[in-house]
């Protein structure tokens, strides 16, 4: 067994097709194929089930899929443990943030990260959930923040959580900064939220529902600083995690209020592959988001 027909067992078993699986792993189809045919030789049975829509892995290639990406996982591990006895922090680090770490955790953290390590050459892409888990998945990013999965984690990643942060009305200013305010009682709201495809805007939904809370309008816009600014000038108003309104605490630019019995906390999570281990570079720009986000979790813990 090699630790190539390792990779293109897992690059096919993820994309669900022999074809995907070889343009992911930069292979030709044929050549890919044969690689699993001689796995399945090698343990006297078929890892897939092959049809005109792709293939479904069987209940051994289900099992073989755990250890393939722990092998995988270990020597990628290895690899970076020994890269990183080398001496000076040097490489890349892709990552993927949604807009609520862009605008505020992203900044502090990543001004640290390139004064202390300016070998490594950082590309940061912002992005919505559903493209930072198809990014990580196919290996194009080394790790993405997303909020938690409302339903079901993605069994081809792994899941860290960074921390929980409620959320809050957002507005422009001219009423009461920082007070709790009860939403079924100050409607009907014109509410811009982001789009269905957003993890977050199910939560919200099932919230303004369950809870009654009258809505005159709803305008649906997937920009956040598009948002922000929008809300600051109007009658429209908006919910949003507590570490993005974190610039508008002194209520200025922005009215911030506490939602009594609000949607649930947003958990952020940090993703990355299963079969693939971070580098040494990638996990110390990891952990400056993970402080940066720690101390800005702070500042409304006490509101």
């Amino acid at each position: 067994m090699k630790l190539q027909q390792l990779r293109y067992f897992v690059a096919v078993y993820e994309e669900g097709s022999v074809t995907s699986g070889a343009t992911r792993a930069h292979a030709t189809q044929s050549g890919l194929s044969m690689q699993i045919k001689d796995l399945e030789e090698q343990f006297g049975g078929p890892l897939f089930e092959r049809s005109a829509k792709g293939v479904v892995p069987t209940e051994m290639g289900r099992r073989f899929y755990g250890y393939a990406t722990q092998i995988l996982r270990g020597v990628s591990e290895a690899t970076q443990a020994m890269k990183a006895m080398q001496g000076e922090i040097s490489g890349s680090v892709k990552a993927g943030l949604m807009p609520t770490f862009t605008r505020s955790v992203l900044p502090p953290a990543l001004i640290q990260f390139s004064d202390e390590y300016p070998l490594v050459q950082t590309s940061v892409l912002e992005a919505y959930s559903a493209q930072l888990t198809r990014d990580v998945v196919q290996g194009l990013l080394d790790f993405a923040v997303v909020p938690a999965p409302a339903s079901g984690e993605d069994t081809r990643i792994r899941y860290h959580l960074m921390g929980s942060d409620p959320e809050f009305l957002v507005s422009a200013p001219g009423g009461e900064h920082l007070t709790p305010v009860d939403l079924a009682k100050i409607g009907p709201l014109k509410l811009v939220l982001p789009g269905p495809d957003n993890a977050r805007r199910a939560k919200i939904d099932a919230y303004l529902q369950t809870h009654s809370i009258e809505v005159a309008a709803i305008l649906e816009l997937d920009a956040m600083l598009g948002t922000l600014e929008l809300v600051a000038h109007s009658d429209w108003k908006t919910i949003l995690p507590g570490i993005l309104c974190s610039a508008d605490k002194g209520g200025e630019v922005r009215q911030l209020n506490p939602i009594v019995g609000g949607p649930s906390h947003v958990d952020y999570v940090m993703i990355e592959p299963k079969a693939a281990s971070l580098s040494p570079a990638a996990q110390i720009f990891a952990e400056k988001l993970q402080q940066e986000l720690d101390r800005q979790l702070v500042w409304h813990q006490n509101i």
